[in-house]
């Protein structure tokens, strides 16, 4: 997601980081050579009107992986766990609807239609027990997806480095002063504004080059569509209900920078364990891929393959 205000990425405590988390990004990667595994970066139909560009690698019938990017970005932010994990798993990186490729809808783009989404790709790729990893504005769909689905069709769910919305249930004045001022600066001037936020995003600078193809693919989302998809997370839906549903093993991974870090580890998720990444910013991992991806692995290996050998 890219979002603004009391819990990083989707609710910071402080201004500047809720500056930085307006910013959406869609990086495009090239496409990732494969040799001996099946690779597709096609168009999925999940609806009547949507339609979603997904990346899927990796062996079609092993343990599948469902990567939910955040605000504005696209599945190839993922690029590093893709080239990492499709040898051993299938994994499966998505645009979601309004954002990249993906089909651009001037309504109906809150979670609870990311997560219908979800539901429908699960579906429509036959992905069996997925472990769907959510970052930023994605652990709103995770929770969404869980509040509405409940977890029996899936393996297990890991929520990167935001915490699950309480919507305008805890909605606090000047938080909610500065996070609409903020998105009156980027209604108005969405380049600058989102090259200004880059480097809240990522610990590791970014080259120029980078940098105006990251900006430049964020921008596919119209600011209008931004600004009320950020409100919705905001001040909609307390999302917090999922936790009783989630009812597979959870992994919550936090970036040692995260301002809200001891709240996003203290969320009352049952069978959930939590790891703190020094060194990451925001996209943990894409700023420390290889502790990232460790940490994914072994959750694969030591809770979700236990649970579903019981």
């Amino acid at each position: 997601m890219i979002a603004l205000s009391r819990n990083h990425m989707a609710f910071t405590k402080t201004r500047t980081f809720a500056a930085a988390l307006l910013l959406g990004y869609a990086l495009v990667a090239p496409p990732i050579a494969r040799s001996d595994q099946a690779y597709s970066d096609t168009l999925v139909t999940v609806s009547a009107d949507v339609r979603l560009r997904v990346i899927d690698a990796g062996p079609p019938q092993a343990q599948s992986i469902l990567l939910i990017p955040g605000w504005c970005f696209t599945a190839d932010i993922w690029t590093k766990q893709i080239e990492a994990l499709s040898d051993r798993y299938r994994v499966v990186a998505v645009d979601p609807r309004s954002q990249g490729r993906s089909t651009i809808l001037d309504h109906s783009n809150s979670p609870d239609h990311r997560a219908a989404d979800i539901a429908s790709l699960i579906k429509t790729l036959h992905l069996r027990k997925p472990v769907i990893v959510g970052w930023s504005q994605g652990v709103q769909d995770v929770a969404a997806y869980a509040l509405a689905f409940g977890t029996d069709g899936i393996g297990g769910i890991v929520l990167v480095d935001a915490p699950v919305s309480a919507g305008a249930a805890s909605l606090d004045a000047k938080e909610a002063a500065e996070t609409l001022g903020l998105l009156a600066i980027y209604a108005g001037s969405p380049r600058n504004y989102l090259a200004g936020m880059m480097p809240y995003i990522f610990k590791q600078p970014l080259s120029p080059s980078e940098l105006d193809t990251i900006v430049t693919a964020a921008l596919r989302t119209p600011s209008s569509i931004g600004v009320a998809n950020l409100a919705l997370d905001f001040y909609g839906k307390d999302y917090r209900p999922s936790f009783k549903r989630m009812n597979v093993p959870a992994l919550l991974i936090v970036a040692g920078t995260a301002p809200d870090k001891n709240e996003q580890i203290q969320q009352p998720i049952p069978n959930a364990t939590s790891a703190v990444v020094d060194g990451a910013g925001h996209a943990v991992f894409y700023d420390e891929p290889t502790k990232f991806n460790d940490l994914l692995i072994r959750f694969l290996a030591d809770r979700v393959k236990h649970e579903a050998s019981k």
